[in-house]
């Protein structure tokens, strides 16, 4: 089901205009939303909510390469900055079955969301997700 995963990513390096460069990206688990370009729900998680109003954004991955590049448009509030947090929902089974160490670059960290997807990207849940960090036990 669509529903089945979300994912937790980060403004990481800059944002420049309607650009957001995250650590997350086309090799990592927004290979639909870049190669299918698949606009994915998306939310802003901040432990004080925006009260900015959404606006449409386009989000590039980590990678440098012209593939990692997603056109959306995602829409976040017109406020969001570097280090901000964003949940991309609704990734489906394929999300984080696709992700690669290209160039590189993996996922920081690995997070049990307890909320449901839907839950969570549609306003059922707390403004911060509630996560579990996963350990290297857990991964083996």
């Amino acid at each position: 089901m669509a529903d089945a995963a979300s994912i937790v990513a980060r403004a990481w390096r800059l944002r420049k205009d309607d650009a957001l460069y995250l650590n997350d990206g086309a090799f990592g688990n927004l290979f639909d939303a870049t190669h299918l370009n698949w606009s994915f729900p998306a939310k802003l998680v901040r432990a004080e909510p925006s009260r900015a109003k959404d606006a449409p954004f386009r989000l590039y991955g980590p990678t440098c390469d012209s593939m990692d590049a997603a056109a959306g448009p995602f829409m976040l509030p017109a406020d969001i900055k570097e280090g901000d947090l964003i949940e991309i929902g609704q990734l489906g089974a394929y999300g984080s079955a696709m992700a690669t160490k290209f160039n590189g670059v993996e996922t920081e960290d690995t997070l049990i969301a307890l909320d449901s997807p839907d839950a969570s990207m549609f306003g059922g849940a707390e403004a911060a997700p509630n996560v579990r960090r996963l350990t290297k036990a857990d991964k083996a």
